[in-house]
């Protein structure tokens, strides 16, 4: 029996001719045109050209799909192939194509897994605000469908898992999306697991929202910081290297995993060898601040000009030294602020800390 993940490997090794004579041994036209789109998607790097190959075999199949729920999705599995291959405009007429496909389909019930995968396709490829808005026409639907509760509640959690499923395949600020409208939607449907799953999630991409791409973030998920630091310093200039050292070592500190220290320090090492830009000095001091490296958090904002905003990130630092026990140096600090309001309200603020 042929696997669509041997054909793949197959591509990805060059081994074109051998893939194609297996892929005319799948069985049906759906099955060869989601091989043949993943395929594309895998080589495209490799070679364009064998991949732009591919996606017109692909297509072909497609068009010869009779059932016209299998049509869509697998237009819609070619067309974000060409999206992610930034051939846009030709994968949103094929979307469009798709679309099409389901309005043919009278049973409403039967138009909601070839929509929902089409939303997954426009998800995955990038296309965020139009793959979110057709999962909300979607619920749209599942609600009024005159259907029991108990099959209501089906198409309702298979929305939320391929809405969960679509952010894990996008940046931490573009899954973000998506994992909040499922964890909204799996909590209405009190299912506890999925919404604790979720939680994590998106505290996850809340935290490595610089340097979150999916293979990071799963890396970090499943533990493997040492994996999660060398893809780090593969995908990104020296910059945001940095933050995603810090927002890392953010993560293991809040889950009290031993080690992070060592993240910081090589992060700091690397900080005394780079000019970074303003926007980065802020988010930087955020982030020494969570990992209570208050000395050198008050060295970056020592170099902001804007003077009331030196002196916010100066009552932050102070307001982070004493929760964590440092009060004297916490008080000395925020009498050094400079801007008068800031001084004042933030040594109240210390004040009512140390009182609770």
């Amino acid at each position: 029996m042929v696997e669509i993940e041997d054909l793949i490997y197959l591509a990805r090794n060059k081994r074109y001719e051998e893939a194609l004579e297996l892929v005319h041994q799948l069985e049906g036209n759906l099955e060869k045109a989601l091989t043949l789109g993943a395929m594309a998607k895998e080589v495209f790097h490799i070679d364009e050209t064998i991949a732009y190959s591919l996606l017109e075999d692909a297509e072909y199949f497609s068009e010869k799909i009779k059932n016209k729920k299998e049509k869509a999705i697998a237009l819609a599995n070619v067309a974000s192939v060409y999206v992610l291959m930034r051939d846009v405009d030709y994968g949103m007429a094929l979307f469009e194509k798709a679309l099409k496909e389901t309005e043919k389909i009278k049973n409403a019930k039967e138009k909601i897994k070839p929509l929902i995968e089409i939303a997954y396709y426009m998800g995955i490829s990038g296309l965020v605000e139009f793959s979110f808005d057709l999962f909300e026409k979607i619920f749209d639907i599942i609600i009024n469908l005159k259907v029991n509760y108990v099959k209501k509640t089906e198409y309702l959690l298979d929305l939320g898992d391929m809405m969960e499923k679509v952010g894990d395949e996008l940046v931490s600020p573009e899954a973000l999306t998506f994992y909040k409208r499922a964890h909204d939607l799996f909590e209405k449907l009190h299912v506890p697991a999925k919404v604790a799953t979720l939680e994590k999630k998106i505290d996850l991409a809340k935290t490595l929202n610089t340097v979150g791409i999916p293979e990071i973030r799963n890396a970090v998920k499943e533990g493997k910081y040492i994996y999660a630091t060398k893809l780090l310093i593969r995908s990104f200039d020296e910059e945001k290297m940095i933050i995603g050292l810090l927002e890392i070592a953010l993560w293991m500190k809040k889950n009290a995993t031993l080690g992070y220290n060592q993240i910081v320090n090589t992060a700091l090492k690397y900080l005394k060898n780079i000019q970074l830009s303003p926007d980065s000095i802020e988010y930087v001091i955020r982030l020494l601040i969570e990992l209570e490296r208050f000395k050198t958090a008050l060295a970056l904002s020592m170099k902001i000009e804007d003077v009331y905003l030196r002196s916010e990130f100066m009552g932050e630092i102070a307001i982070g030294m004493i929760k964590s026990g440092e009060i004297d140096g916490a008080m000395k600090l925020a009498e050094r602020i400079p801007d008068e309001h800031v001084r004042l309200s933030t040594l109240i603020e210390l004040r009512k800390i140390v009182k609770y």
